[in-house]
């Protein structure tokens, strides 16, 4: 927020303020990272050091943390515009902090073997686009159109249904080389669409299922301990019971006693 805030020209007044929470919070990303490199064997999924080091957020942390330490240290060798692009690296830190975008992130890796397939034939679109269309319009455009990469740019754009409009097609084959191509990208583009959004309903759905069975395991241990706790509660019952009706016997026998006492007692008076 503080580096978007710094291109306005508004708040150009308040740049030391911008760099000292900047310098903060750097300092506290800092020190979490070395805490967290010191603390790797708490994170069980990784093999070793180096492969926690490795992994992507770690990466992510160390291309916002240690640019801005060189700045500091070296503050006339390193171009600040370089160190401003990477400071965009820290919008990949809240993935560690969203549920979703890690459900995401795990999907997509989950389904690369098919995306990567309708990545294919999507460049492969591009390719035969961008090729027809050169050779249909190469002449009438020689400047938008004077090489396959050139229109590879115009391919692109259509076929993602964006449409600058800075590059028009002026023969009828042009024209209709890109309605096909328009037609291709949105049928191309739904595939990897409906793929994702299925993978995550049922990422959705395993998640809502996993908490319900779980609920249910809860609910059959309570039970089980009411349950048991009824037994316990049954046979505290019967032994007061049982030690009541003990006591009453102990009471008849204590006067049966007595009164054979006060009978003996009277004989000898």
């Amino acid at each position: 927020l503080a580096m978007i805030l710094q291109t306005m020209d508004m708040f150009v007044q308040y740049t030391n303020y911008f760099s000292l929470f900047e310098n903060i919070s750097l300092s506290i990303f800092t020190l979490e990272y070395i805490v967290r490199l010191w603390t790797y064997k708490l994170h069980k999924k990784y093999i070793n050091f180096s492969s926690f080091v490795l992994s992507p957020m770690m990466i992510f942390d160390a291309l916002v943390i240690f640019p801005h330490l060189l700045s500091l240290i070296f503050p006339h060798m390193l171009d600040l515009r370089i160190l401003r692009i990477i400071r965009v690296f820290r919008i990949f830190r809240l993935y560690k902090y969203s549920n979703t975008i890690d459900k995401i992130f795990k999907i997509t890796v989950r389904h690369k073997q098919v995306l990567l397939s309708a990545f294919s034939f999507i460049m492969m679109g591009v390719v035969t686009s961008a090729t027809l269309m050169y050779f249909a319009e190469k002449n009438v455009q020689p400047e938008a159109f004077s090489s396959i990469p050139h229109a590879i740019y115009w391919a692109v754009i259509t076929i993602s249904t964006v449409g600058y409009g800075d590059i028009l097609p002026m023969t009828d084959l042009g024209k209709f080389i890109a309605v096909c191509t328009t037609i291709m990208g949105v049928a191309i583009y739904a595939l990897p669409t409906s793929i994702l959004g299925a993978a995550f309903y049922a990422e959705l759905m395993s998640e809502e299922s996993y908490i319900i069975d779980r609920l249910r395991k809860e609910n059959k241990h309570l039970d089980y301990l009411l349950s048991d706790s009824k037994r316990e509660m049954q046979i505290l019952r019967d032994m007061i019971k049982k030690e009541r009706g003990k006591n009453r016997e102990d009471e008849k026998e204590t006067k049966n006693n007595k009164k054979i006492t006060q009978k003996f007692l009277h004989l000898f008076k």
